[in-house]
């Protein structure tokens, strides 16, 4: 049944997105680091060029669609995060202070990581799949994010912090 929210049509424009994605973020960055030179055509052509080898490798595509919406929701999230502690009166050097940039970077690492493991998983997988079609990472990766697991996880470190403020107060 056909919906206002069906977005199945836009994955056939994929790289067509990709493509001016990597355009973009490497022309801004050759253009403002000057790697190459200072000469802007040099620069438009090496984004070009890797641009368009970058339509021609699956792999690229597949990690760039994956990684790019956990990048945007990310940018909004600390967006909201600041706007809201702005809101509250705090300084941006207290906002800094609290949210250290050592999280953002860990963030980032994890979805890169993540999104290369999602992508790259049959490359390197030691396992074979079974006749079902599951695999071990995919059944580790159900049992690591099952509801139960996650709650004991979440509860152990609220417990963590709560050990850590009652120590820092009573010493």
């Amino acid at each position: 049944m056909a919906t206002l929210l069906d977005t199945t049509l836009l994955l056939h424009f994929l790289p067509f997105f990709v493509f001016i994605f990597i355009f973009t973020v490497l022309f801004a960055v050759l253009k403002s680091t000057e790697l190459l030179s200072k000469n802007d055509s040099l620069n438009f052509i090496a984004a070009l060029s890797i641009a368009l080898v970058s339509l021609f490798v699956q792999p690229a595509i597949d990690l760039i669609s994956f990684v790019v919406p956990w990048f945007a929701f990310l940018f909004i999230f600390l967006t909201l995060l600041f706007a809201v502690f702005l809101f509250l009166g705090k300084s941006k050097q207290d906002i800094w202070d609290t949210l250290n940039i050592w999280t953002i970077l860990i963030v980032i690492f994890l979805i890169l990581l993540v999104g290369f493991v999602t992508v790259f998983e049959e490359l390197f997988t030691p396992y074979e799949e079974s006749d079902d079609g599951k695999t071990i990472g995919g059944q580790t990766l159900k049992t690591l994010f099952h509801p139960r697991v996650l709650g004991a996880i979440f509860i152990l470190i609220i417990a963590s912090l709560a050990i850590k403020l009652i120590s820092k107060e009573v010493a």
